[in-house]
């Protein structure tokens, strides 16, 4: 888009806020994640002058937005910014009103097996309610070993080893169908998806409606299918294609990898450096030189203490997870029923950023040799390609020679 056209399309979003009559393409206060390598943001004042840069993959909140120019805020500071260098994050809410106004059918009935606990967020860390055995709830979504339900309307977390449908012994599924007529509507909580061709998103579930096309291998959520027809969300928009056209995104399979391995349970028995160090050769599948290399990166960082904080509160855990990274942690292990703060959840998503985020770093650790240069080769890849931190060469020196030194005389076999 050129400057002319984005400068006339902000003048138009900013009447419309500012004369309390937004149009009905406006839509407010849900998060996205910058996709393009920088983002430019522009003033609200008539100027338009360019008065900030947001870098690739950090999070803003995106107040308002019509056509491609969007009202964004950013660590304190509002201004404008183009939709499309912009991509909508998790927003619970939203897409379920989406869904519940898309398909139709009620939700399903659920029945509790045992007496249970209802969390209030999907992990057992949160407060909760216990209900007795044979409380019926209604079922609005499942994600991993989490059931989302709703009762007197209050909605809750529940285990779904506690729930059976309508009664029966059927343990409930991985996604919820729900009968209307003689095809089933199948809900997703918001299931990452990938386009196998270049295809079109309709407008309506109907081929005669308006729609785009969208190329091979575009990244959509899923919310629901109909027979063969599919809803799907793109950068906070919905619409419909033929889901044919659709497969799994990685980052689907590698949450269900973790709730499957979350069911097997991570071994806490040790210190905190010991679960790592299992964690990381058993369930990552590590060798000895490679757990080595990592280890000597988390004790530099956080000694092994999932709480720890830095960077005035900017950054956090394990591996001192940094703005958008620290956001990413906290929103993947609330979709997927860890709590963020403790090591369990950690090492899970940092198993999940590893094979999704830095695929290239993962697939070197797995090839180290596995000897004292191995771990030491491991430790300085590590820091210089993950963690990055300040004097970047040096310390990847230091945490190299610490895994080679120190970690590897403790760990070889």
């Amino acid at each position: 888009m050129s400057e002319k056209r984005m400068r006339a399309l902000t003048v138009l979003l900013m009447a419309a806020l500012l004369m309390g009559m937004a149009p009905s393409a406006l839509a407010a206060g849900f998060k996205a994640v910058v996709k393009s390598k920088e983002m430019k943001v522009y003033s609200q004042d008539s100027g338009h002058e360019l008065i900030g840069i947001v870098p690739m993959d950090e999070t803003v909140t995106v107040k308002a937005y019509s056509g491609d120019a969007a009202l964004i805020s950013y660590n304190g500071h509002t201004g404008v910014a183009r939709v499309s260098d912009m991509a909508a994050v998790t927003s619970g809410s939203a897409s379920e009103t989406a869904s519940q106004q898309a398909v139709s059918g009620d939700s399903a009935t659920v029945v509790t097996t045992k007496a249970a606990k209802v969390y209030r967020k999907a992990s057992a860390k949160s407060d909760y309610v216990t209900v007795k055995k044979g409380t019926k709830l209604k079922l609005l979504s499942v994600n991993g070993k989490y059931a989302k339900v709703k009762r007197g309307g209050t909605v809750g977390y529940i285990r779904t080893g506690s729930l059976s449908a309508n009664g029966t012994d059927q343990q409930v599924a991985a996604e919820n169908t729900v009968s209307t007529g003689s095809e089933d509507v199948q809900k997703y909580d918001r299931k990452a998806v990938v386009t196998t061709r270049q295809c079109r998103v309709y407008a309506r579930p109907s081929t005669s409606s308006d729609y785009v096309s969208v190329e091979k291998g575009a990244k959509l959520t899923l919310l629901a299918t109909k027979g063969s027809c599919a809803m799907v969300e793109r950068n906070g928009k919905v619409g419909y294609m033929d889901k044919a056209d659709l497969t799994e995104d990685a980052e689907s399979s590698a949450v269900r990898t973790a709730d499957n391995a979350a069911d097997s349970k991570v071994d806490l028995s040790g210190n905190n450096e010991q679960i790592v160090f299992k964690f990381l050769t058993k369930t990552m599948g590590y060798n000895t030189a490679a757990a080595c290399g990592v280890m000597a990166n988390i004790k530099y960082e956080s000694g092994y203490k999932p709480t720890s904080g830095g960077d005035r509160g900017s950054s956090y855990g394990i591996v001192q997870w940094h703005l958008g990274r620290k956001t990413r942690l906290q929103d993947w292990c609330s979709a997927n029923g860890f709590d963020y703060t403790t090591l369990e959840g950690q090492l899970y998503y940092l198993a999940y950023e590893l094979k999704n985020r830095y695929p290239a770093v993962h697939k070197r650790l797995l090839a180290v040799s596995n000897d004292e240069q191995g771990a030491y080769d491991a430790g300085y890849d590590f820091c210089y390609n993950f963690e990055a931190p300040a004097n970047r060469a040096g310390q990847s020196v230091t945490r190299g020679n610490y895994a080679r030194e120190t970690l590897w005389n403790r760990y070889k076999t």
